[in-house]
């Protein structure tokens, strides 16, 4: 379980943006380079056994492959940048077949899917810990303006870790998810610690909107309107109390938060006086929609800092893609990269959708949840391109749970109960349908 949860941390990009940043390079890069040499390898034997049969999932991850030729194309183009320096800055893109790895460990039977859970889980729970430790007895001021750590005005002027949220995400919902379903207040502990870090400590508002529309999400649809209605009423006393004490002897956090998400509309209408840091992103908007503008099929492509040392500051003063979300997307690779980015949530949609009978299995849902979390992250950030194997390893272990929903289909179609089939599945092991 340990290489499995080593092959997740490094495809996730775990402890890319935090103190382990210098260890983690090391072992993306290697992780990188058995990437393509176990792609060649499924190719050679695809080649060998005469296998050029391909799913709907093999054909996308196989565009997805080209997907760094189109900026680098695009840049070459607009800036005269070699064609090579642009591929090489997807590099790291190329860590989304990490996640396929693990499929390909599922689905061959190396391991089963309740270890990959326990791998996703255990990494969680080291991740949370890692997170609370840095940030209670290792001043962030040190590393403050890196891709470490950062301030801002908004959020109260407290430097604070930029640490990667997908694992928060995942944990948040995981534990909420089984609190329900298997009725543990220790469950819903542990998720409260994961919302509490993501909420009071990490304080991005995107992260807080997308994880709390994840929860809303996860309580209107899996669960039935009796517990709905429970849980409102057992809530209403703690949530006021809490609540009350908060306004008498901490209003200032009230402030804090009324600040940070007001701001949000002054800056989109314009107003001019939202925080510095919303205006130079108006800026940015600018930069990024007359890009796409002038060159709206393939974009304008992505330049490295090895052909011009200061990236596209080096041309418009100040300007960051991952800045600007959708945008972001349309300024680099135009129309046609975004679709094919975002076919993944289409793919997900068709999956989801397909899945009849593993309802309730608590992986499952967390990576439904946590997948519909990414999506709405990605519209203000560039994370599906920086961190593209979050969402295609979470994609490709949906795709699984709905091969495995097919088969049961298949089984009771043919006259099986549901209850043979979940009877052998717990002496195996292998509880999809718990």
């Amino acid at each position: 379980m340990i290489g499995l949860a080593l092959i997740v941390a490094l495809t996730f990009r775990t402890f890319w943006a935090s103190v382990m940043y210098p260890v983690e390079l090391v072992l993306e890069a290697i992780l990188e380079g058995a990437i393509f040499l176990y792609i060649l390898y499924r190719l050679v034997c695809r080649i060998i056994e005469k296998n050029y049969t391909f799913n709907g999932i093999e054909i996308y991850l196989g565009i997805l492959f080209f997907f760094p030729l189109i900026p680098a194309f695009a840049a070459w183009r607009e800036f005269d940048q070699p064609i090579f320096y642009g591929v090489a800055t997807y590099r790291d893109f190329y860590l989304l077949f990490g996640g396929l790895i693990v499929y390909n460990l599922v689905r061959e039977g190396y391991v089963s899917i309740k270890t990959v859970e326990h791998s996703f889980v255990t990494l969680a729970l080291i991740y949370m810990f890692f997170s609370y430790f840095l940030t209670i007895f290792i001043d962030p001021v040190q590393f403050q303006d890196t891709a470490i750590s950062g301030a801002n005005p908004e959020k109260g002027g407290e430097v604070y870790y930029r640490l990667n949220m997908s694992l928060f995400f995942f944990g948040s919902i995981y534990f909420t998810v089984k609190s329900f379903y298997q009725k543990n207040l220790i469950d819903l502990g542990i998720a409260a610690l994961f919302i509490f870090y993501v909420v009071f400590i990490r304080l991005d508002r995107t992260s807080i909107a997308a994880l709390g529309l994840g929860l809303i999400l996860f309580f209107i649809t899996a669960l039935p309107l009796k517990t709905q209605v429970m849980t409102i009423v057992r809530a209403i006393i703690p949530v006021t109390v809490v609540a009350l004490i908060i306004a008498i002897f901490k209003v200032e956090i009230y402030e804090k938060y009324y600040r940070m998400f007001l701001d949000v509309f002054v800056t989109a209408g314009k107003a001019g006086s939202g925080s510095l840091e919303d205006n130079i992103r108006l800026m940015e908007v600018d930069i990024a929609l007359k890009g796409f503008l002038d060159n709206p099929i393939f974009g304008n492509g992505k330049l490295s800092t090895y052909f011009v040392p200061d990236g596209y500051n080096h041309f418009y003063g100040f300007f960051y893609t991952s800045d600007v979300g959708v945008l972001g997307y349309l300024f680099s690779s135009g129309i046609v990269g975004l679709l094919i980015i975002f076919f993944q949530f289409v793919l997900a949609i068709k999956y989801i959708s397909g899945i009849k009978y593993i309802k309730k299995n608590v992986f499952l849902v967390t990576l439904k949840i946590t997948l519909f979390i990414h999506a709405l992250d990605a519209l203000t950030t560039e994370y599906l391109t920086l961190y593209a194997g979050q969402t295609l390893t979470i994609l490709l272990l949906i795709f699984y749970f709905y091969q495995r929903d097919r088969v049961i289909q298949a089984r009771v179609s043919n006259g099986e109960s549901i209850e043979e089939i979940k009877l052998e599945g717990t002496l195996r092991r292998d509880r999809v349908l718990s």
